[in-house]
């Protein structure tokens, strides 16, 4: 956390910001600002040697000791530079610096070879005669996160810090093949890797820096080479070759450890202070940032971070959020793309995410309600940033803008809404149900609803809308639209219903459930044609035993879209009642004062609890005088119970049930017949 420039930022990584010469003598190399430090031994102590030093136009990233006295690799952002001694000074040597290791956040080098790790990758080049040349063989593969890497001596062998593992890759002959059996896990938090010899590998690991020794068959821990106390935030360790000595850097310290032949003890003659050392090197590949908590003053259940980011490609910001101060959910983050950073929110605690657009969708202008996130209940509210980074060299930031970074709020639920339901049963089977909204935060208002019904008698699901946008504070319940599916309420057997709904407020914070209404329906619903007995030539024929045949009449159907029969055909009428109707009558008027003739019915022919489905059968005239083309036969349908009556009269529910298109007379012929009497 930058508190000059207000911002927060990815600590420096500082894997390789010292290394021994391999002639195995004390001198030493060490990264500082804008140069690279050579410290000699004076007898009593170490001293930096000015002529051995390599000036730099820039910060060092990564620095190694050449593989011959004194060169020097240096790692900058924008190439590797070998640099030699010409006698007086240190000078680049062109032929063996390297482009393609630019931004390198390790090197490490060994005879003619150099290697660095870029992004993902670490990369492998050799001294051909005339220049440095990438060797494609030497390069381990299927790396997923590699921290470090280090080069074993005497062979190419490499082992890679890769996440919180060790994974080593022996040479073939052709190429890098990983070893599992000498792989070295269990570790917590490692941040650098150097090779001690062919035999031995040594992982800063936390606060400690632990020794491996090789045992014919794996690595195994060495505790006696380890040093496990006395280090506040260990970054690079380098051992001396042909010794059991190291240098540890821990912020500015270069820390000497000498071996007395037990353990390995601070030396302080052979340790030096580099000023500026801890601010070198190449950004963490991850960190976190965690706020103070703060007590809402009431305990809250909701809670919405925003906050000013910069994402570059490559790098992440994901915020997290606490209201009890331990329960932590992931509720949205920032991707840098090449195209520009994204936004994305989750409501399974990161397993998904859902795009919502730049960065400027979670500042703190941003009025989007798929920030709030809800979360365990409690008054200590905390909010986390996770920083994160696949390039060294980049590092995304939270800054201050018109003295805000990072902003929070809490939203308190909406009260239950209370349901408007009439006394009596409805006549409808689509009865428009109603609510209250209210919400103590002034100015709330309903942005969404969810409501549901059950049968009173044993609370089983009858209809769930799920959760429906918008402010409306009522609801219509449908009925079905197809013929051979019935209504969800004639469907429940029952006519006697619960209802309970919940409402969402404008933040999208939503209320707990209303307590259940209760209401009852006696209606009837979903009359539909299922069978004509001699249909004109442009009307389907329905199959009286295949419902998905039957012609529905709906709501509002004009006499143009009623079925058409022929005057004189019989009809098969179906319609469901919902509740205990006992006695249905039904009345077909048609013409000047007409009405059809009922052939049977009605009559139930299905029952279904308290609900139950009628038929009936009836037929006008076929004569064209009383019955002319066009003719719109009506319906007057009523029923009786103990629980009220129904009716369902058409109009005004449709114009009709059927409308006449030519005479059942046109099926018959006449064949005269005579004898001869004379």
């Amino acid at each position: 956390m930058d508190t000059t420039l207000h911002e927060i930022r990815l600590p420096r990584y500082n894997a390789h910001a010292a290394s021994f010469w391999p002639d195995g003598g004390p001198d030493y190399v060490v990264m500082a600002p804008g140069k690279v430090i050579h410290f000699s031994f004076d007898g009593t102590k170490m001293v930096e040697n000015p002529i051995l030093d390599v000036p730099l136009s820039s910060n060092p990233l990564a620095v190694a000791a050449g593989d011959t006295y004194p060169d020097v690799i240096v790692a900058t952002r924008d190439k590797l530079y070998h640099y030699s001694f010409t006698g007086t000074s240190m000078v680049e040597n062109p032929a063996l610096s390297v482009a393609g290791l630019a931004g390198a956040m390790a090197v490490g080098v060994r005879e003619g070879e150099v290697a660095g790790l870029v992004g993902k990758s670490v990369k492998d080049f050799m001294f051909t005669g005339s220049g440095m040349v990438e060797v494609p063989y030497l390069e381990p593969a299927g790396l997923t996160n590699p921290i470090d890497f280090a080069l074993a001596a005497g062979s190419y062998d490499m082992a890679v810090l890769d996440s919180n593992q060790v994974r080593y890759f022996n040479f073939t002959g052709s190429s890098l093949a990983e070893n599992p059996a000498l792989a070295v896990t269990g570790l917590s938090s490692p941040v650098a890797i150097a090779a001690a010899g062919a035999q031995d590998l040594v992982v800063v690991d936390g606060k400690q820096v632990k020794h491996f020794s090789f045992d014919g068959s794996a690595f195994r821990y060495n505790a006696a080479l380890s040093v496990t106390s006395g280090l506040n935030n260990p970054v690079c360790v380098a051992v001396r070759p042909g010794t059991f000595d190291r240098i540890i850097i821990d912020g500015d310290q270069v820390m000497y450890y000498s071996w007395d032949g037990t353990q390995l003890v601070h030396n302080p003659n052979m340790s030096v202070t580099v000023a500026g050392l801890s601010n070198l090197g190449s950004y963490a590949p991850s960190a976190m940032v965690v706020s103070q908590a703060k007590d809402p003053g009431n305990s809250v259940d909701y809670v919405r971070v925003r906050a000013y980011v910069i994402v570059p490609d490559k790098t992440s910001i994901t915020f997290s959020l606490t209201a009890d101060g331990s329960t932590w959910a992931k509720v949205w983050r920032v991707r840098g793309t090449p195209s520009g950073p994204v936004a994305e929110v989750t409501t399974d605690n990161g397993a998904t995410w859902t795009a919502i657009g730049d960065s400027q969708a979670v500042s703190p202008a941003s009025s989007d309600t798929r920030l709030w996130a809800k979360l365990t209940s409690g008054r200590a509210v905390k909010w986390r940033a996770d920083l994160a980074t696949s390039d060294p060299n980049v590092t995304p930031k939270i800054v201050a803008f018109n003295g805000a970074a990072v902003v929070w709020d809490t939203d308190a639920n909406p009260y239950p809404p209370v349901i408007d339901t009439q006394g009596t049963c409805y006549t409808t089977t689509t009865p428009t149900l109603s609510w209250t909204f209210s919400d103590p935060d002034p100015g709330d208002s309903q942005s969404a609803y969810q409501l549901q019904i059950v049968r009173a008698s044993d609370l089983q699901p009858v209809l769930d809308t799920g959760k429906v946008m918008g402010s409306s504070t009522q609801y219509t319940v449908p009925t079905s639209g197809a013929p051979d599916v019935p209504g969800p309420l004639w469907a429940s057997g029952d006519y006697r219903f619960k209802v309970r709904v919940k409402v969402w407020d404008q933040a999208g914070v939503d209320s707990d459930w209303s307590a259940w209404a209760d209401f009852c329906v006696v209606a009837f619903e979903r009359p539909r044609v299922a069978g004509i007995a001699s249909p004109p030539p442009d009307q389907a024929a329905p199959d009286p035993a295949n419902s998905a045949t039957h012609i529905l009449i709906t709501q509002g159907m004009t006499a143009a879209q009623l079925p058409k029969v022929k005057a004189g055909a019989k009809v098969t009428l179906l319609v469901d009642s919902i509740g205990p109707l006992d006695t249905v009558t039904a009345v077909f008027p048609y013409g000047a004062g007409q009405q059809a003739t009922i052939g049977s019915g009605p009559v139930a022919t299905t029952v279904n609890g308290a609900n139950k489905t009628w038929q009936v059968e009836f037929w006008t005239d076929p004569s064209l005088e009383v019955t002319p083309e066009g003719t719109v036969v009506t319906m007057r349908l009523s029923g009786t119970g103990a629980a009220g009556s129904a009716a369902l009269d058409a109009p005004p529910y449709a114009d009709g049930v059927v409308v006449t298109e030519g005479t059942v007379y046109n099926d018959w012929f006449v064949v005269l017949q005579g004898r001869d009497t004379g």
